[in-house]
């Protein structure tokens, strides 16, 4: 009888840790995207690559546990008005993301990303210039025209008239 009052409390000790571990987590969570709403921005990234790193966090347990994040790098033109002079500026940035908009990204492609800071929250659509359009066009009615003037030849023998 000792055992299970041990064992059941052991167990009710694991269930509030966990709904504590849970709550805490929520509630960071919401705090996160509170913040992305209010600092996003909207710029046109082209990738460079990206990859995936294992890193150890700067503080607390994190430092001992390597845990996996997506890295992308993409080059970023921004742009500044200051007196009536626009200036344009390029630079490359390494980007954070989660798993899901890393599936999504193509090396050597252009895409129009939501930003905060250097985290990459939403990738919205690729974004293709006009000779690259018109060169699929091309390339889809040419196989639309194959398509209609194949000729399936048969190498069986052909009955005499």
């Amino acid at each position: 009888m000792m055992y299970w009052i041990i064992v059941l409390s052991v167990l009710a000790a694991l269930i509030a840790a966990y709904t504590a571990f849970y709550f805490w987590a929520r509630k960071r969570q919401r705090q996160f995207d509170e913040q992305f709403l209010a600092h996003k921005q909207r710029f046109e990234v082209f990738v460079l690559s990206k990859r995936r790193v294992r890193e150890r966090g700067k503080q607390g347990i994190a430092r001992f546990v390597p845990l996996t994040t997506y890295q992308v790098v993409g080059r970023v033109t921004l742009g500044q008005t200051m007196k009536g002079l626009h200036v344009h500026r390029t630079a490359n940035v390494t980007f954070r993301t989660t798993k899901e908009e890393y599936d999504k990204i193509e090396v050597n492609r252009k895409y129009r990303m939501d930003i905060a800071g250097d985290f990459i929250g939403n990738v919205v659509a690729e974004v293709t210039n006009k000779r690259r359009r018109e060169l699929e066009r091309k390339r889809q009615e040419e196989t639309a025209s194959r398509g209609k003037s194949v000729r399936r030849f048969s190498f069986a023998r052909r009955k005499p008239d």
